[in-house]
């Protein structure tokens, strides 16, 4: 069979696995990030700057285990955060390989008029300043510095990296995740990482829920996409959601869940699903997700326990899990298998479900002789 059918045959089981039809295998899902560095005894600057250590790295992981679909690759940025000042959000570590996130938020308490009166103003004028002061003290220090970063954002999409990824795909039949919506961005969300960070968005949530309310109302007005207006179909959005389980009940209800089910629904009716992670956790607002449109969510179970969760949305909405990530390195391997095997015993049956991780592998161990095995199992105990 040609590469491009064995992947259009992986996109279709895909699917079906996302709309509750049992198919011939359960398909396993990739989350892969940086851990494939080590895996492959590389480093970023490494791979980054040579074809043939590039490829070595993308054909190391899916060569040593069964991945049917979901992501490939590294990322990193260190001339960018080399050029401005060091002062990035996310930056690669000293080993090489992992990506570190430290956050640093620049927005003050009482700045949520000017921010809610005029946007690109605040953004450009204020908080931009604030977070890189060097680029408003020298002027051609400034143009240098942009330089760098316009041309390390500009080298990975000139160079071949797309080309030799898709290579390895087809070659060894790995089916890249299919987006193709826009980012999802929630207006809360924005606020929590770009904004406010974690304490100063709780402490407002607390001390002025209406200026918060403001905000996120003019933001979901004039700057989230409410993808009610698609042209594509059977494609997936992707959702990395943060502020949701660190709000109660009646905050979720009214500062995250409204906008969030608007605009879930319009992806669902024009035909479309929304990839998404539970990060940490979310039991106590789980039923919400019956509110919104049936298997219009794939959602990434991180720490809630799957059983519990199958139970209360699996009938209605897709999950992935099967494997913890912390267990692969601490257990034995009959241990996670049988946790594996439990598993697609009690959430597979009936479809709705995609075998992978409960977190992202992004650091140095993340991938290890456990998760090779666990995957090559689920991929045969799978099967129909």
């Amino acid at each position: 069979m040609a590469p491009d059918q064995v992947l259009a045959q992986k996109r279709e089981l895909v699917w079906n696995a996302c709309s509750h039809i049992e198919t011939e295998y359960i398909p396993n899902l990739s989350f892969c990030g940086n851990a494939i560095l080590d895996f492959a005894g590389m480093t970023f600057q490494e791979a980054d700057s040579d074809d043939e250590k590039l490829e070595k790295v993308l054909r190391s992981l899916p060569s040593a285990t069964r991945l049917d679909v979901g992501w490939l690759g590294f990322s990193g940025s260190p001339r960018t955060h080399e050029a401005l000042g060091r002062r990035t959000e996310t930056f690669l570590a000293p080993d090489g390989v992992t990506l570190q996130h430290l956050q640093k938020p620049t927005m003050k308490a009482d700045e949520y008029p000017l921010l809610i009166e005029d946007y690109e103003k605040f953004m450009k004028g204020t908080l931009l300043a604030r977070k890189y002061p060097q680029l408003f003290e020298d002027k051609q220090g400034a143009i240098d510095s942009l330089k760098v970063v316009v041309e390390e954002a500009a080298s990975r999409p000139m160079s071949n990296f797309n080309k030799v990824l898709a290579n390895v795909c087809e070659d060894l039949g790995f089916l890249l995740w299919p987006g193709g919506l826009p980012r999802f961005s929630h207006p809360a969300d924005y606020v929590f990482d770009r904004l406010r960070g974690f304490a100063g968005t709780l402490t407002d949530l607390r001390r002025n829920p209406k200026l918060f309310k403001d905000a996120i109302e003019m933001l979901f007005r004039t700057r989230s996409n409410h993808f009610d207006n698609l042209e594509l179909s059977n494609v997936y959005a992707s959702y990395m959601p943060h502020i949701a389980p660190y709000m109660n009940k009646g905050q979720y209800k009214e500062f995250f869940f409204p906008y969030f089910k608007e605009m879930i629904t319009n992806i669902s009716n024009a035909g479309n699903k929304t990839y998404m992670s539970l990060e940490n956790n979310w039991m106590p607002v789980i039923d919400s997700f019956l509110d919104i449109p049936k298997d219009s969510v794939v959602v990434m179970v991180d720490d809630d326990d799957i059983f519990e969760l199958n139970k209360i949305i699996g009938h209605h909405q897709v999950l992935t899990g099967g494997a913890l990530l912390q267990n692969l390195k601490l257990q034995t391997k009959d241990k996670v298998i049988d946790y594996a095997k439990r598993v697609i015993d009690e959430v597979a049956p009936g479809g709705g479900f995609m075998f992978t991780t409960n977190k992202m592998w992004v650091c140095k161990g993340d991938i290890n002789q456990n998760m090779l095995d666990v995957f090559n199992f689920a991929h045969e105990y799978g099967r129909k």
